[in-house]
């Protein structure tokens, strides 16, 4: 690397900047570093200050020193400069793709010569060689580490099934499609389309079958590695007008294989991929039709496909043959290639649904909880259609069907059935004590749902990413806690920093543990790729855990900071290898409905909810209270309307086996009545009530101490704003004064909520209190408020029986984060507090105003 080869000891530039702070900050400095290097190739534009230098004026050797000529100048150019200087490529063929089309894949190749050189200096041409210029593979422009010699392989993708499509043509779209080709049903034609490295494969078109069996795969024969490191998976349906896409995945290459000694080739299942897209509304033209193409974040579950991929590296090929794409048939997977099959149990409970926007006051709302098709009261589940079959081909898919028909997944058995949950809420219309934000009237009894699928089971999966996700949450907590010692100059940091070292090794070592302790039990549904990321998984963690361990016992206050960044390469390791290439269960929907409408949703991953009796293997999420804030879907949500929340949610969740429900309201706040509906929802046969009544009732006041903000954004003509405050909680919302025309409002108000209702034991309310939204808007004189930015803060709770003292009471000032979507707005300089309705002081302002820093 360029700054690998920069000289140690020469002089600081005029910015005072050595070759040795690039070297000992290489890897923070190295993505702004390429980052310039691509806006200098983009714009064709180097920046002055690449471009000035020290000029030093030297004598040269017996030459008079009076005159001008005598010298000589020597320029000590910027240390940054350097890292750019003498870097060329020479006659290299570059790849041309798509910007607008980046999986695409390849378009052609552009023979070029890429040089950095300082003002004033020549390209240096290489001498020349007996290599052929025309080689476009020898001479290909490649990314750092893949080597210009390269073999052939075969990239085999095996499309095994489908379940789950949704209903392609109904209502108008069936009427329109009817009046051009002719066709009046309404089943889904599929077909697979694989696309990789610039070539595509397609599987034969199933005719009307929501669920279809293709048992064919798809070779693609490329060179290793291959330059393109994603391949698509696109399921269409189609169509006489024009081809429907129901739902895309991306297989990143980088994560289903391994380099190395110990490495392995790409592989990949037999494993259902579960795809996501646009809601199931079937209108004419659908604004979310990009979702389905794998653009942006799917909002609805739309089938699954079986799958399984292949390496194989061709011996003694012929590097110069074209690459080739070819269909063949493929076997069928074994029954217990895919997992066992288990029955999956979630439930949730609604505590609170308020800040619900007022467009929607008018009309009854309610929540819906679905996984897989599992719930969805819309548009869910297809039943699979019986057709028969004229070509002798497809007798090998009919007798695949009929060995289907055995197994506990098949649909027609499950069709069969009643469905197997309460998924939504029951309908009720918004009510508003300020009519500014609107609630749902719970009160005492919270509404439950629940839903029961059967699905493999492969939580292990889940287990593992969970460990390390929370070895590295915690590691990552460490650093923040060193670095903010560091900044407050607070005594003994680096005491801390080994006890960052130590929690990483002793959380390395429980992984390790865990994980061989789970390797004897059944290998039912454990694919190639499952076995091949355990073992480098217990390669990487117990070499972490050694190395943490290492680095405890070297930590000095001398050398801290190098270590620091040795912690920061292993939370990015970490990072790196907990993401899970194999779905596992599919994601967990709640939207709002109006009618047979959907209107706002929130996407949870089924890793975060699923529970385990060992803690560390339990979703961050599972057993928990948490606090949703529904959002619009597809391109709405990041528009000025996707600021606005439309609907705040608390609700209880849990995910887990059948056989395991016994535990499912272990984390459910304490407080309501036990009754003997309660006591039967635990057994695994056993359902939950329609609701949960509290009988413990909480009154409180509400306390918002509203110093100041700073550096909020401009909404007025003038760059400035007219701000106000919102302090919503609950289902009561209060509003400081406006100050005019500033960025930076002084308000020094205190706002009061009296007589706030909460449901559950007092003791957990303090321990878990619910949060406070701050929202923060622009008073305009014609119109509405313009949102300028949102702040969430947690009070401190003060109970009857404490005392109002220190250090706790009265709250500090602290500066809270103000976003507008994803990006940064400002920040809010307040305290809050909720007193339990029993004790009340006078109001009167008497938070110290220690204005932090």
């Amino acid at each position: 690397m360029a700054i690998e080869k920069l000289k140690a000891g020469k002089a600081p530039d005029e910015d005072r900047i050595l070759a040795e702070h690039y070297k000992y900050g290489m890897d923070e400095l190295t993505p702004f570093i390429v980052h310039v290097l691509n806006i200098i190739i983009t714009y064709l534009n180097i920046p002055i200050f690449l471009k000035t230098g020290i000029l030093t004026p030297i004598l040269k050797k017996k030459k008079d020193k009076t005159i001008p000529s005598s010298y000589r100048g020597i320029t000590v150019t910027k240390t940054f400069a350097k890292i750019l200087q003498n870097h060329q490529f020479y006659h290299k063929w570059a790849m041309l793709t798509d910007p607008d089309d980046i999986n695409g894949g390849l378009k052609g190749y552009l023979k070029c010569d890429i040089a950095v050189i300082g003002k004033g200096d020549s390209i240096k041409v290489p001498p020349k060689t007996d290599k052929d210029e025309d080689d476009i593979e020898g001479n290909l422009l490649l990314p750092d580490g893949v080597s210009s010699d390269r073999s052939r392989a075969k990239y085999v993708i095996r499309i095994h099934k489908a379940q789950g499509l949704p209903k392609m043509n109904t209502g108008i779209v069936a009427n329109v499609k009817k009046a051009f080709t002719g066709e009046s049903k309404d089943l889904v034609d599929p077909y697979v389309k694989v696309s990789f490295a610039g070539h595509v494969g397609k599987t034969d078109v199933q005719k009307g079958s929501y669920e279809p069996i293709w048992n064919q795969q798809i070779v693609f024969t490329e060179m290793f590695p291959p330059l393109c490191r994603r391949l698509k998976i696109q399921l269409r349906d189609k169509n006489k007008v024009n081809d429907d896409i129901i739902g895309t995945h991306f297989l990143d290459l980088a994560k289903i294989s391994n380099e190395g000694d110990k490495g392995f080739l790409p592989t990949f299942g037999p494993c259902w991929i579960n795809l996501y897209g646009s809601t199931r509304d079937y209108s004419l033209l659908d604004e979310h039709t990009h979702l389905n193409d794998g653009l942006g974040e799917g909002v609805s579950y739309r089938g699954r496909i079986l799958v399984s991929m292949k390496t194989e590296i061709l011996e003694n090929s012929d590097s110069s043959c074209p690459a080739s794409v070819e269909l063949e048939t493929a076997l069928p997977v074994p029954e217990n290639a895919v997992g066992k099959p288990e029955e999956f149990f979630l439930f949730g409970c609604v505590m609170e649904s308020t800040m619900i926007d007022k467009k929607y006051a008018d009309k009854p709302v309610h929540f819906e909880i679905s996984i897989g098709n599992a719930g969805n009261t819309l548009d869910g589940y297809n039943p699979p259609t019986k057709k028969k079959r004229s070509d002798s081909s497809s007798e090998e898919t009919e007798s695949d069907e009929s060995a289907d028909e055995d197994q506990p997944l098949v649909s027609t058995t499950v069709s069969s059935e009643q469905p197997k949950w309460q998924s939504t809420t029951p309908p009720l219309r918004p009510i508003s004590r300020d009519k500014f934000y609107y609630n749902l009237p719970y009160y005492e009894d919270k509404p439950c749902i629940y839903v029961k699928h059967v699905l493999e089971d492969h939580r292990r999966r889940m287990y593992n990413t969970n460990i390390i996700d929370k070895i590295a949450e915690k590691l990552e907590d460490g650093i923040h806690d060193f670095n903010h010692m560091l900044t407050e100059e607070q005594p003994f940091p680096e005491k801390r920093l080994r006890g960052v070292f130590e929690e990483l090794g002793s959380g390395c070592s429980k992984f390790v543990s865990i994980v061989r302790s789970t390797n004897a039990g059944s290998g039912a549904g454990k694919t190639k790729l499952d076995k091949e990321r355990q073992k480098l998984l217990l390669r990487e963690i117990d070499q972490l855990s050694t190395m943490a361990r290492t680095m405890k016992a070297t930590t000095t206050k001398s050398n801290m900071k190098d270590k620091l960044r040795y912690a920061n390469q292993f939370l990015q390791k970490l990072k790196n290898i907990s993401q899970e290439p194999q779905h596992a269960l599919p994601d967990v929907f709640i939207w709002m409905i109006s009618g047979n409408k959907r209107l706002a949703y929130q996407r949870l991953h089924a890793k975060d909810l699923i529970y385990s009796i060992v803690d560390e293997e339990r979703g961050k999420d599972c057993s928990k209270v948490q606090t949703l804030f529904l959002r619009l879907p597809g391109k709405k949500a990041t528009s000025v309307a996707g600021w606005v929340i439309q609907a705040k949610v608390q609700v209880y969740l849990w995910l887990g086996l059948t056989k395991h429900k016994k535990d499912f309201l272990t984390g459910l706040p304490g407080g309501y009545d036990q009754n003997s509906l309660m006591q039967i929802a635990n057994k695994p046969h056993g359902v939950p009530p329609p609701f949960i009544h509290f009988t413990e009732r909480q009154t409180f006041q509400v306390r918002a101490h509203m110093y100041q903000a700073r550096s909020l954004i401009g909404s007025d003509a003038s760059g400035l704003s007219d701000p106000f405050a919102r302090v919503v909680f609950n289902n009561q919302s209060v509003a400081t004064q406006v100050i005019e025309e500033t960025l930076s409002p002084t308000w020094d108000e205190m706002l009061i909520i009296n007589e706030v209702e909460m449901y559950g034991l007092m003791q957990e309310i303090a321990k878990y209190p619910p949060t406070i939204i701050i929202e923060l808007f622009d008073q305009d004189k014609v119109g509405k408020s313009e949102f300028i930015g949102r702040a969430v803060a947690r009070p401190i709770v003060k109970m009857s029986s404490e005392s109002y003292d220190g250090p706790k009471f009265p709250p500090r000032l602290e500066w809270w984060d103000i976003y507008r979507g994803p990006d940064k707005a400002g920040e809010l300089l307040a305290a809050f507090e909720i007193l339990q309705e029993e004790f009340r002081l006078p109001v009167l302002w008497y938070v110290s105003v220690e204005i932090p820093s």
